[in-house]
């Protein structure tokens, strides 16, 4: 009988609408969830029973209620929010972050990006899975190898030992030559000119002090004016050396000679300049220190670019680094490389999603860069709970590749994914299904009210 049918249409919108009510309510339970992606309910009618055909074959059908079509994603990116921890990150554009879980090796996918470092300095999330990263060359700085945990346990900056020093200084022009006969002492001042102090660092991250002196040995053939440059160091830091006593570190044939005319004929380790105070030759030979208690330093000097004889092999105006200035002597700059040893100070993340490590020794470098995952549908991702995803047959298998390659979106550092649920649009949502339900309700009711009549008949 028709009549019984209408209770069944109306109890179906009840269930329908009640549905949707837990829909809506889970939509605003979750609006400050990180990354979460708000859901939409699609009603479709049910089969309709057909009661009758008419004479043109056409078939007079009656529904049979609604139900739930299908509950969609709304996959819009949600607004970012700026936090302190360097470990937060948030996807600009398309993917999701990869999490291993270590209790079954499965992968898990999330778009809310609030990492920590756990006890083992693995980056987690707050339910203990690690993300998963590339590794970063040293040299290339670029993401090498296959997709593995991201950790940061053991890290160290080595100790590098300094091989290049690069000095510029303004030599006086108007410094007199010394007295035929004087020969160059580190331990005498009255032996040269004037000195530069500089820190230079051994294979194993010692310190050490470093002198120049610099000595004017009068003017070449052509007319330009010609310095001696010497090193020395403390003779107790240096195999075969006297501690506290001050030993050069110069090569044979170092200082510049003396003709009887008074011609200098530039020696190896000599720089000569022009009229313009520019750095005409660069004599430079690589500095040797063989040092007591660690491996010998090879270290190139670099005075500038000479305009033709340059020990690099790089001319230039000869204005660069070391010059000839009337005035007084100034070091204005020493460049080198080289550091100490240094454990892992603090991390920082760029829009690439490279994970930096900041040591204790000032030095800074890519350890890391963050794998995102891009499905052919992630829409239909088996949600799990605790904002993680799993893959499902619907899904597609991900694609693993790097932040802003391939289509993939790039990293926010600094910051938070929050969720995109519209809480005005969500509640208006909530009147509609509402009313819905008390629609069907009533539904119900009158057809009740239709038996209750037909039971009245028989009196």
């Amino acid at each position: 009988m028709g009549i019984y049918n209408a209770l069944f249409i109306g109890a179906s919108g009840l269930s329908s609408f009640g549905e949707a009510v837990r829909v809506v309510g889970d939509n605003i339970s979750n609006v400050n969830s990180l990354g979460f992606k708000s859901q939409n309910v699609n009603f479709s009618d049910v089969l309709s029973q057909t009661v009758g055909v008419t004479r043109s074959n056409i078939a007079n059908q009656v529904g049979n209620g609604v139900r739930i079509g299908s509950i969609t994603r709304d996959q819009q990116q949600g607004s970012l929010q700026n936090t302190t921890s360097p470990t937060d990150m948030a996807i600009n554009g398309n993917g999701l972050f990869a999490l291993r879980d270590p209790a079954t090796n499965s992968l898990n996918y999330t778009r809310a990006g609030a990492f920590i470092l756990d006890k083992n300095f693995n980056l987690i999330d707050g339910q203990g899975n690690i993300v998963q990263g590339f590794k970063v060359d040293d040299v290339t700085g670029k993401a090498i190898g296959n997709v593995g945990d991201i950790t940061f346990a053991n890290l160290a900056a080595q100790a590098k030992a300094t091989g290049q020093v690069t000095v510029a200084t303004t030599l006086d022009s108007n410094a007199t030559v010394f007295p035929t006969g004087t020969t160059f002492d580190p331990t005498n001042p009255a032996t040269y000119h004037y000195k530069t102090e500089m820190n230079i660092f051994d294979s194993l991250g010692q310190t050490h002090a470093v002198s120049i002196q610099y000595v004017k040995a009068g003017l070449d053939a052509a007319g330009n004016t010609v310095w001696d440059w010497h090193a020395s160091v403390d003779g107790g830091e240096i195999t075969g050396g006297v501690a506290g006593t001050q030993t050069a570190l110069d090569v044979a044939g170092a200082a510049s000679t003396v003709s009887a005319t008074g011609v200098v004929t530039p020696g190896k380790q000599s720089l000569v300049f022009g009229k313009q105070g520019e750095l005409v030759t660069e004599n430079a030979p690589n500095l040797v220190i063989n040092w007591s208690n660690a491996a010998p330093s090879n270290i190139t000097m670099n005075f500038g670019n000479a305009t033709t004889t340059d020990a690099q092999g790089i001319t230039g105006k000869g204005l660069d680094a070391t010059v000839q200035m009337a005035g007084s002597f100034a070091t204005r700059q020493i460049t080198k490389d080289g550091f100490t040893s240094g454990f892992l100070d603090k991390l920082e993340t760029d829009s690439s999603g490279k994970i930096f490590g900041v040591f204790t020794n000032g030095q800074r470098r890519a350890l890391y860069q963050v794998a995102l995952a891009n499905f052919p549908n992630d829409a239909v991702l088996n949600h799990t709970g605790n904002n993680l995803l799993q893959e499902t047959i619907a899904s597609g298998s991900p694609v693993l590749g790097l932040p802003g390659v391939g289509g993939m979106g790039t990293i926010s550092p600094y910051a938070l994914e929050q969720s995109n649920v519209d809480l005005a649009a969500e509640f208006v949502k909530l009147i509609v299904v509402q009313r819905g339900y008390e629609a069907n309700s009533k539904t119900i009711l009158t057809t009740d009210q239709m038996l209750s009549s037909l039971m009245q008949v028989k009196r």
